[in-house]
């Protein structure tokens, strides 16, 4: 037993020891391979590149010729170490300056090259592609202004496709509309997120629901807004239809939990579909304390409402006030004046809702 566990450390002294040369080798070839290739460096090669370390030393054949449970620790320690090097060099290329990049390949070529830079826009103008899952809000965030350098001599479609691929493969994107013009400035930039069924699309506290219709209308797509009239005349408004199935007149919708009682059992009579400029209320522009300007769509309101038990009819009755009084004033307005604003008006429909309202600490741009 003693000399299994002397063997056991021995094989992971070893392994550490040539495992840290590994590291720091593939390391630095990890990042020579992403700056040249923008694509990460296989951990199959890396761990190939780290017991071939092993081999020139004679250790290799060693293990072979005798395998035991300490070269097999070995083995295992320097093919995690190998790992280890692919996946921090691959991080480091990653966040290095494209400019070196260009200095090295410059060097090589003997000559100055020419590069043009693609400049995604800000995350409130990087849209979701209609009918597709959207993609999460800190994914946009993080692809707001980010620039991409590419060399100049291209055509213009191989720019857009280079950039779409590294969008799809760094980002784990699933579909990308992008257009420039003839200077690559971005004139158009859409994103989706991959394909993972319904459930991923649907929030907390919502469920997906099912309504046979007589007739619905025709085209109608994942993505559009409708309002719905039941047989038992209860009318579901401004709902966006997740899914169309034609052929049975059977269309899928998302709804709160508190109207499943409503749409049980029911068949939908009408189906009117809405324009598209009724998907979102009105966007202001509000400024933080930090002195940050960011986008505040109202119905984050209308939703914090409905929390403290006021009816949906009423809560777009206090946003339409809220939005008539806050379009008087000039831009960027401050979220404690939002904040007055509704409590004053709540406070004159329903009292106790905005006692409810003013405990829940909801002031925030994230939670309100």
């Amino acid at each position: 037993m003693s000399v299994l566990v002397v063997e056991s450390l021995s094989g992971l002294l070893r392994g550490v020891m040539f495992g840290t040369v590994g590291f720091f080798t593939v390391m630095i070839l990890s990042i020579v391979y992403r700056y040249f290739t923008n694509e990460k460096l296989s951990s199959f090669l890396g761990i190939l590149f780290g017991l071939g370390l092993l081999g020139f030393s004679g250790g290799l054949l060693a293990i072979l010729d005798n395998p035991t449970v300490g070269s097999a620790i070995e083995v295992v320690t320097i093919s995690i170490f190998t790992v280890w090097g692919v996946n921090i060099g691959d991080k480091m290329a990653e966040k290095m300056p494209k400019k070196s990049a260009s200095a090295i390949l410059d060097g090589i070529r003997g000559g100055k090259i020419t590069y043009t830079t693609v400049k995604l826009p800000n995350s409130r103008l990087i849209y979701d592609m209609a009918g597709k899952p959207k993609v999460p809000d800190v994914v946009k965030t993080e692809l707001s202004e980010r620039e991409f350098t590419l060399p100049a001599d291209l055509p213009l479609e191989d720019i857009t496709n280079r950039v779409k691929r590294r969008l799809i493969t760094d980002w784990g994107i699933g579909e990308v509309e992008l257009e420039l013009d003839q200077d690559a400035k971005v004139i158009h930039f859409a994103i989706s997120a991959k394909e993972r069924g319904l459930s991923a699309t649907i929030p907390e506290g919502s469920v997906a629901v099912p309504i046979e219709c007589r007739v619905i209308p025709s085209n109608l797509a994942p993505g559009d807004l409708a309002e719905i009239f039941l047989e038992n005349n209860e009318v579901i408004e401004k709902i966006e239809i997740k899914g169309v199935n034609e052929e049975k007149g059977v269309i899928t919708i998302v709804a709160d939990l508190r109207l499943l009682e409503t749409i049980r059992g029911n068949k939908a009579s009408l189906v009117v579909a809405l324009p598209s400029a009724s998907l979102a209320c009105p966007a202001i522009s509000v400024e933080q304390k930090s002195g940050e300007i960011e986008e505040f769509k109202l119905q984050k309101i209308s939703n914090s409402l409905k929390k403290v038990g006021v009816t949906e009819k009423l809560a777009k009755k206090i946003v339409a006030n809220v939005q008539a009084k806050l379009s008087k004033m000039d831009p960027p307005i401050s979220t404690r004046l939002i904040k007055a604003v509704v409590m004053e008006e709540l406070e004159k429909e329903k009292p106790e809702a905005a006692k409810k309202l003013r405990n829940r600490k909801f002031w925030n741009l994230k939670s309100f």
